[in-house]
């Protein structure tokens, strides 16, 4: 879903969006590096080993 996500974003032209497109992919594009990065490093409470 993550891929599809930032498809969609990566889509969009700049030069026409209006700001709450830029909003709303700009934020698709967070959620989407968030959760790469939740799958290569993931976040835990562990004791550090």
């Amino acid at each position: 879903m993550a891929g599809q996500t930032l498809a969609g974003a990566e889509a969009l032209d700049l030069t026409d969006a209006a700001p709450e497109e830029l909003a709303y992919h700009l934020g698709a594009v967070k959620r989407s590096l968030y959760s790469l990065l939740q799958l290569i490093a993931p976040v835990g409470g562990g004791d550090g080993r």
